[in-house]
């Protein structure tokens, strides 16, 4: 029995484990990917609510279209969008511009300098994130073989002395 135990211990580590591993590898990885991709899209509200002069009737469409325009001066985050384009669009579904922009808008004459304030912000929060994919994917190999060299568990039958004695 202890041997049995023992050897599905061991397969479990063999097999079950590193499928294990690799589906939480890959759900961290969309999560960060998921997480750049908001931000990019908030930073992409601002944006096409300040070409519609701070409308808040922003539609997914001109988010969309912007957004190549809201990231064309940061080459790694430009570089992220076509590779993630299409988890970009689906994301698209949570982000709200009437929950993103602000519900009353004190002074127009300095709505660009606003908005190009929180465009900037969202920016950097999205690099930010693609920085911390980035370290991500550098430190998962590591992971993955420190998890994959741990031992087989050990089993040590342990008996009631007291059944023992009858």
């Amino acid at each position: 029995m202890i041997e049995d135990r023992r050897s599905n211990a061991k397969d479990m580590l063999e097999k079950d484990l590193p499928q294990r591993l690799e589906a939480f590898a890959e759900a961290m990885r969309l999560g960060a990917i998921q997480l750049v991709a908001r931000h990019l899209l908030r930073a992409s509200v601002f944006r096409a609510s300040l070409d519609l002069n701070g409308s808040r009737d922003v539609s997914v469409d001109h988010i969309l279209r912007v957004l190549r325009l809201v990231v064309d001066t940061r080459p790694r985050l430009k570089e992220f969008l076509p590779k993630y384009w299409d988890e970009i669009v689906s994301q698209a579904a949570y982000i709200n511009p009437k929950d993103v922009l602000p519900k009353k808008i004190r002074n127009r004459e300095h709505l660009s300098e606003t908005f190009g304030g929180y465009i900037r912000g969202s920016l950097d929060a999205a690099e930010k994130s693609l920085d911390q994919l980035e370290a991500l994917d550098r430190r998962l190999p590591a992971w993955k073989s420190f998890v994959r060299g741990v031992d087989v568990p050990r089993i040590e039958p342990i008996m009631d002395y007291h059944d023992y004695q009858k």
